[in-house]
């Protein structure tokens, strides 16, 4: 399997508690009922960051971490060009992360501990 990691900043516009509460109750529902994600996600993780690590300005360096597990990289390509995917979860993701600043990286994982 190969994994998606997401460093995701959050929209600009939002508060912390906001931008955690539309990833988690929102957007994760968005993702677990969407056809393509049924078809391709094996494993979707959030990892939102502590309070303890923003900064007295409110920031942080991001704002959480997704994962999405893939059988393989042509299940991960199309799950991002599904139609599905496209319509109903994509738009979503400007809602309450800031696109530009948020990262994309695609890992194979290699167990040390």
């Amino acid at each position: 399997m190969i994994k998606v990691i997401v460093a995701i900043k959050k929209n600009p516009e939002l508060s912390v508690t906001d931008f955690q509460n539309h990833w988690q109750n929102q957007h994760a529902a968005l993702v677990k009922n969407n056809p393509a994600a049924q078809r391709y996600i094996r494993k979707y993780i959030q990892c939102h960051t502590l309070a303890s690590e923003y900064d007295a300005s409110g920031n942080a360096a991001y704002d959480g971490t997704a994962e999405l597990w893939f059988d393989s990289v042509e299940h991960k390509e199309k799950f991002f060009s599904d139609p599905d995917y496209v319509r109903d979860i994509q738009p979503d993701e400007r809602r309450f992360a800031d696109m530009e600043n948020t990262r994309f990286f695609v890992t194979e994982e290699r167990h040390i501990i």
